[in-house]
């Protein structure tokens, strides 16, 4: 495997796209729900949690670009064989291929829940399972090109859904923030952690980095996108905090959604069925770019073609969203995704940028020494 990749001029993207794209893969279907697993551990300072969260994966971001920048044009895959050797190396991108389809296996999942209690109740899993991996499949085979287009205009419509949010601040108890940091910090700290089926998915700019032409903005540009998602984050979490009861927000599974069904047009009696509809557009890029990520994985580390391994990779993601039926389940594999999804996304690049520099150092040092005993005479 060749540690830096070459790329042609036509299938590189701006620094502003790549920052796109990692704002789009973060707000995906946790949104819909994301507040009452919150609230649970932190109360009503829920929202103090969801900001340290994204302190944190900005600290997080900023270490995955400083592992990436000490190479010319590597992803994860290059730099793991690089600094862990053949085998090793492999092994761990396999993991994160495994990794990167659970991520969208559960996001396909939980969408498809959605619907089913929403919208259809007697929708078989198996259709609209099937019509949103054709929909992945066609935006893939686009390129990358395509794929960073397609997660712009999913932006904009996440920010016309949430402006939305204007409709229950009109109802809103803002005492129901008092008093403000009367909640533990160990209890704040396990809200952030609860935070981490949310928030991860930034761990995509490993794999998107050797495809963007001004690499030296790619650490501005990712630190904008991950302070909007925070700002994004933070908003909707207090918007509920302040029209919901803590009683309240403990029963409600989706609070955005019942967010939503305040909203009233003269022309629409039920908003929220419009705006699940259209969080279609929203969740595609999630599952697009992390099987994209899957396939990219497969053929640096296997050799074979991303649409070999995508025609593979589908029917696994088809057959898993059928096995998964019942909300204990769900709750199940989404709590073990995100747990492990705090190793993945938040532990594991400050190991690998410690291991890298490691090499790096180790690697100096014998050229120094080779170059010195060169000159010696003999």
């Amino acid at each position: 495997m060749n540690i830096n990749i070459e790329i042609s001029k036509g299938n590189t993207i701006s620094a502003f796209l790549a920052g796109a794209m990692v704002h789009a893969v973060q707000i995906g279907v946790g949104m819909l729900g994301f507040q009452r697993v919150i609230a649970k551990e932190s109360g009503h300072d829920a929202w103090i949690s969801v900001v340290m969260a994204g302190l944190v994966t900005q600290l997080t971001v900023w270490v995955i670009v400083k592992t990436l920048q000490k190479y010319r044009s590597a992803d994860l895959y290059g730099i793991q064989e690089d600094v862990f050797g053949k085998w090793l190396g492999k092994s761990l991108g396999v993991i994160f291929i495994v990794y990167f389809l659970t991520a969208a296996s559960i996001v396909l999942r939980n969408y498809i829940e959605v619907v089913q209690t929403w919208v259809f109740p007697e929708l078989a899993t198996w259709l609209l399972s099937g019509l949103i991996l054709f929909l992945a499949l066609y935006t893939m085979l686009g390129g990358i090109r395509v794929i960073a287009g397609y997660t712009v205009f999913s932006i904009a419509v996440t920010f016309w859904l949430i402006c939305i949010l204007y409709f229950p601040l009109q109802y809103a108890q803002w005492e129901f923030l008092l008093p403000i940091m009367d909640t533990s910090f160990d209890k704040l700290l396990k809200g952030m952690v609860a935070m981490s089926l949310t928030s991860i998915g930034f761990e995509v700019l490993y794999m998107v980095y050797p495809y963007v032409q001004d690499k030296q903005r790619v650490g501005r540009s990712a630190q904008w996108a991950i302070l909007a998602t925070n700002l994004l984050y933070t908003f909707v979490m207090i918007v509920s905090l302040v029209f919901f009861s803590q009683g309240q927000l403990m029963r409600t599974i989706w609070a955005t959604l019942n967010l939503k069904k305040v909203v009233y047009l003269p022309i629409m009696e039920r908003f929220e069925l419009v705006g699940i509809s259209l969080w279609l557009l929203i969740v595609l890029p999630n599952i697009t770019l992390y099987l994209w990520c899957a396939a990219r994985g497969a053929k640096r580390v296997f050799g074979c073609e991303m649409r070999t391994s995508l025609y593979v990779f589908l029917p696994v993601l088809y057959i898993a969203s059928l096995m998964l039926l019942t909300r204990q389940e769900m709750n199940w594999i989404n709590d073990l995704f995100a747990r492990s999804g705090v190793y993945f996304a938040y532990v594991y690049p400050y190991f690998l940028y410690l291991a890298v520099l490691i090499k790096k150092r180790f690697a100096g040092a014998g050229e120094e020494r080779g170059a010195s005993d060169a000159k010696m005479p003999n």
